[in-house]
């Protein structure tokens, strides 16, 4: 893993430079997809150039670790990154840190609030930009008692989603229908949890248990909804075409 600072940042050229020895083929291009796909995130400076923290570096090492090792395709590596209790707990998984980490909260926990005016920096985007998805009931904005305007880190990783999404032309309006969506699919994800492990808040393993089964469920049904969506979507298209050939 990096010898980065918490607080050094790199440019896209630089990550290569340190980590082409271990990866020939590392490229900017390549970073660029990986990035493209959704498997890292790095800070956006105001003018758009990228910015690679530790943990970005971090990841794209793990990343490409598993490429190299494992021949795993791109998206059981996001997997894997999503649902892995932390980013070193992967890491000494597949063998890049000798020692186990210690079990600690992840550094964007859910009580951790920071001002709405910070977010530009933390995450690249523009406080507009995050005031479109509060408008638009894809996150939310919390008050303190003195009246000052917070995000919950929680909603970190939904921000940069959706300003990646930006980059199509889908805007935060255009998404309240996911909102609708998961307001609908909640209900029923909250049946069958209930059904598969009860209303019981005092057994020991029922958090952890509630997380693999909300997990579980949510790939099936992303896989239900992505296949039905690429249908209809491809199908649209094929039709389009046949009707001007």
């Amino acid at each position: 893993m990096s010898s980065l600072t918490d607080r050094s940042y790199l440019s896209i050229g630089q990550v290569v430079n340190l980590l082409r020895s271990a990866y020939p083929d590392l490229s900017n291009s390549k970073i660029r997809f990986l990035e493209e796909e959704g498997l890292i995130t790095p800070h956006r400076t105001p003018k758009g150039y990228r910015q690679y923290s530790k943990e970005d570096v971090d990841r794209l090492e793990v990343i490409l670790h598993l490429q190299k090792t494992r021949y795993m395709p791109l998206n059981v590596i996001k997997a894997k990154l999503d649902n892995a209790p932390s980013l070193d707990a992967l890491a000494f998984e597949v063998g890049l840190l000798s020692e186990e980490p210690l079990k600690t909260e992840p550094v964007e926990e859910e009580s951790k609030l920071c001002t709405i005016e910070d977010i530009p920096d933390r995450l690249g985007v523009e406080i507009s930009f995050v005031r479109q998805l509060i408008d638009n009931d894809i996150i939310s904005l919390v008050r303190s008692p003195q009246n000052r305007e917070l995000i919950d880190s929680a909603d970190f990783n939904i921000i940069r989603t959706c300003a990646e999404l930006r980059r199509f032309g889908i805007e935060p309006r255009n998404l309240r229908q996911y909102v609708a969506a998961a307001n609908r699919e909640s209900a029923m994800f909250e049946q069958v949890l209930i059904a598969m492990l009860g209303r019981d808040d005092n057994a020991p393993d029922r958090q952890e248990k509630l997380e693999k089964a909300f997990d579980t469920l949510r790939a099936l049904t992303e896989v239900v909804h992505g296949s039905l969506l690429k249908r209809r979507v491809f199908g649209a298209l094929n039709a389009d075409q046949d009707t001007r050939s």
